[in-house]
Order: structure tokens, then C-alpha cells, then sequence
């Protein structure tokens, strides 16, 4: 069983609310509340994976429960609010998926099978445009690390990039800038992607972002500029044109 008295100290430390732990860990807020109020008295693994990304804490199994009452902090000296690097990132244990924007991180829930097959669809889709017209670059799919800024407080994980600055590759992933970033959403990472992210790739100069929700079977495409961008709302059956090269155009009801 967890100690819910030492995660609640976590938290308040932290200054986080129930609604921003919910949404930095992709943990629905409704199960937040039923864990600190008690309700939830052994989490399901996942959801403990998660808050441990958020709160910079390990929660350790027992062989008389799920998880012992013992909570180990993982990096005491920081805050969560801004303080961590790119060395904290991968000081990460490798089972933890997260992401780290400007010195916080978030957790990335496990893709579902739906997100995967629109994602290898779009990919190859792509790809084999590459092939045949000879564009310079590749073509990328998450993992993968993107390290936007100078920094080293942010590494996100874009579900897929296009990268023609080859030299800016290295073993982990890009160090730059991708020309254009794919994300596709879910209820828990709808936000970040809509906001946090939309700012982010805008402010570090990618030039085309899409956000994919095949819930609302919607696409929203932003082509960035200095000053200004180019939205526009796409929905399954439409032909989904990509602004940065003028002749690839995305079918998604045909996937």
C-alpha cells in the first residue's frame, strides 16, 4: 500500500494542484482525486509510473502489496517547476517515458493500437514520397529524441518528425530543429499538445506542426511564420495538403 501522507507532502512541496498533476502525468483527473482522497487504495502500475515521473519520486513494489510504504525521492534537490536538464532526462530509468519542456517533466502514456496504426500509415506514407521525389532528409518516428533548445531543458519526443539537417542528427536523436512535426493526441495529452507544444514549436522555429485527433477525426495543421501562422481545420475525408512541400497531400480516410 502507498503512503498517501508522504506523496500529498510531495505534492504540496511541488505547489502542483490535483488538476496539474493530472495533467503532466496523463493520469485522468477523476483517478487523481479517488488516490488523495483515499478512495484508491492500491493504484494500478502505470498510474504510479506516471506520478513518479511528475513528483521525481520511486515507488518500489513489496511482496505484501503493490507498492511498499516507502517512498524514495529521485533527485531531492530539485524542483519540478523548471529545474531539471537534459542529464536528469537520461538519468531517467529506462522503463519511464516522459518528456522535458523548459526544465519540467511529462509523462508520455503508452500509445493504443488505434494511434499506432495511423501513425505507421502516415509514416510510410511519407516515406515513400521521400523515395520517390528525392527530398532531402528523413523521416522519424517516437522515440526519438528532439532537443529543441540551447539550453538542455527540453528533449520532447514528437510522435513523428522531418528532419532535412542531417548534421543536427546524433546517437539519441536531433539536436535542432525539425521542419515539421506530427503529433497525434489523445484526452490526456490533448492539452499539452494544443498549447504547451504549439507554442514551443513555434518559438523554436519548426515550420509546420499537425495535431491529429482521431476521436473528433479531425486534423489541425499550423504553418508557422515569424510574426504569424496559418491554421486550418481538416476533417478525415478531406485531402490534408502539407505546406512545406506543395505536392504531398495526406489522405486520411484512406488509411
Amino acid at each position: 500500500m502507498i503512503n498517501l501522507e508522504k506523496i500529498k507532502q510531495r505534492k504540496k512541496d511541488l505547489h502542483l494542484t490535483n488538476q496539474e498533476l493530472a495533467e503532466r502525468s496523463g493520469v485522468p483527473l477523476g483517478t487523481i482525486n479517488k488516490i488523495f482522497s483515499g478512495a484508491t487504495k492500491s493504484p494500478k502500475y502505470n498510474t504510479m509510473q506516471a506520478l513518479e515521473t511528475v513528483l521525481g519520486m520511486y515507488f518500489y513494489y513489496d511482496a505484501d502489496g503493490p507498492y511498499i510504504s516507502y517512498v524514495k525521492e529521485a533527485r531531492g534537490s530539485y524542483d519540478i517547476h523548471g529545474e531539471y536538464t537534459m542529464k536528469d532526462y537520461y538519468a531517467l530509468p529506462d522503463y519511464v517515458r516522459a518528456e522535458l519542456i523548459d526544465g519540467r517533466f511529462y509523462y508520455i502514456p503508452s500509445p493504443g493500437r488505434q494511434h499506432q496504426e495511423l501513425l505507421g500509415e502516415l509514416y510510410y506514407f511519407i516515406k515513400d514520397y521521400f523515395r520517390k521525389k528525392g527530398e532531402k532528409g528523413n523521416v522519424y518516428l517516437s522515440p526519438f529524441d528532439v532537443c529543441l533548445d540551447r539550453d538542455e531543458k527540453t528533449v520532447v519526443q514528437p510522435d513523428l518528425c522531418i528532419v532535412s539537417q542531417m548534421g543536427n542528427l546524433n546517437e539519441n536523436g536531433l539536436k535542432g530543429i525539425p521542419d515539421f512535426i506530427a503529433e497525434i493526441i489523445s484526452n490526456s495529452t490533448a492539452k499539452k499538445d494544443y498549447t504547451l507544444k504549439l507554442k514551443k514549436y513555434w518559438n523554436a522555429g519548426v515550420k509546420e506542426y499537425w495535431i491529429i485527433d482521431p476521436l473528433k477525426e479531425r486534423i489541425v495543421t499550423y504553418l508557422f511564420q515569424e510574426e504569424d501562422m496559418d491554421m486550418r481545420i481538416y476533417r478525415w475525408k478531406d485531402q490534408v495538403p502539407m505546406g512545406i512541400y506543395n505536392d504531398l497531400i495526406v489522405d486520411f480516410g484512406g488509411f
